[in-house]
Order: structure tokens, then sequence, then C-alpha cells
């Protein structure tokens, strides 16, 4: 892997690539939590996520939206995060031609910018959600876009937690013809404190991707 710069409409994006030495392997893009609590490209959830693309032979990338780390610019709105992921998302795409898959994984807030740029991008092939933060409860912009995707949550959470993503999962279903697949880590809370919690969650992520990356029906 290494460390990149990417141009992005408020500066310069810094980002850690890797490039798949399978050709036409395909591509994944990792979403860190809010950066106004302190999530940025390198915290563990994101390194994670993004290793369990790596280790299963995609070509990944994860970043840092403007204002965080070495990204240039002033902390963003959602419409200012949005903008970078699209910018991402044209970078790898652009830099792998031969590729015709994309999934997206994203933690907390990052979960629900995952959601916005399905709906924006008809060629994403699957998604994860990790710990998706149920204090944001609009849903309007769903739309119908069949899909398959995972959720991945610490089976230790809060009850609202649990409960939300259940609410998540049928609307979803209702709104937007996906399918949530849940999984939750026995003793986990949404922080994965514990390198066993992690790891697991590392480990479930790569087995569902490798699994609907094999079957082309479903992507």
């Amino acid at each position: 892997m290494v460390d990149i710069i990417i141009s992005g409409e408020a500066g310069k994006l810094h980002a850690v690539y890797h490039k798949s030495l399978t050709e036409g392997a395909p591509l994944a893009v990792v979403l860190s939590g809010n950066p106004r609590q302190k999530y940025h490209m390198n915290d563990r959830l994101s390194y994670a996520a993004f290793r369990a693309f790596m280790d299963i032979g995609f070509s990944v990338v994860r970043f840092n939206y403007r204002g965080v780390g070495d990204s240039e610019g002033a902390l963003g709105t959602t419409a200012d995060n949005m903008l970078d992921i699209a910018t991402v998302i044209d970078w790898i795409q652009n830099h792998n031609e031969d590729s015709d898959k994309i999934w997206l994984a994203g933690h907390q807030l990052g979960a629900w910018y995952v959601l916005q740029t399905m709906m924006r991008r008809p060629e994403i092939s699957g998604f994860a959600l990790i710990s998706p933060d149920p204090s944001i409860t609009d849903f309007a912009f769903l739309s119908p876009r069949p899909n398959r995707g995972l959720l991945l949550q610490g089976a230790e959470e809060a009850d609202d937690a649990k409960g939300f993503a259940t609410h998540l999962t049928q609307m979803l279903k209702k709104q937007a013809q996906i399918d949530l697949e849940t999984i939750r880590i026995k003793g986990a809370t949404q922080a994965y404190i514990n390198p066993a919690d992690l790891r697991q969650m590392y480990n479930d992520l790569k087995a569902y991707v490798g699994r609907e990356n094999a079957d082309t029906k479903l992507l």
C-alpha cells in the first residue's frame, strides 16, 4: 500500500491505496466515521475494513475527508464530504479502467455516506455498513436501488442501536429494495475495543465480500 494525493474540490486529499496484482480486480473505497468525532482513515476500523478488501484481492483506497489529517481545506458539511467521496471513486475507477465492480464500506457516519453514494452511483456492486450512526434517521434520500449488502454490529451495542439496525433493515427493503444481512459480533461494542472483536469484524467482512463477489448473479 502507498500514500497518495488526490486532487479534490477543496485541495489535496490524502489517501492510502493498494493496487491488486490481479488484472481487472474489483475495487473498493473505505469511508471513515465522523471527523468531528476524531475518526479518520487510519483509525482501527477503517484500517481493518481496508485490509479485508486488500486481503481478498481488491484494489482499495481509504482517505481523509477535507480538513482531516493532511487533507487540505476546512472540515466540511455532508455535501462537502460527499463531493470528496465522488472524487475518490472517480480516481480509483480512472486508474483501474479494466475493473467492472466497485464496493463501498463505511463505519458510523461513513455508513450513511455509503448508502447516499449508492443512490447516486448505479455502478456500486455491493456494500458494507459497520455500526451505522443510530442518531441519523433521515431516509428521504432512499429510492429503489435493488442490491444486497452487509451490516456489521457489536452484540454489546446499546439496545437503541440494535433496534435501529432492525429499523434500518426494514426501511432499506421497503424504500430501496435492498436486502441487508446482519452479523452481530459477540462481545463487541461499537468501538470494537478488544483485538478479538476487531479481528472478528475483519473476518466477517472478508467472508461476506468474498462470497458475494464470487456470485456474479447478485452483482
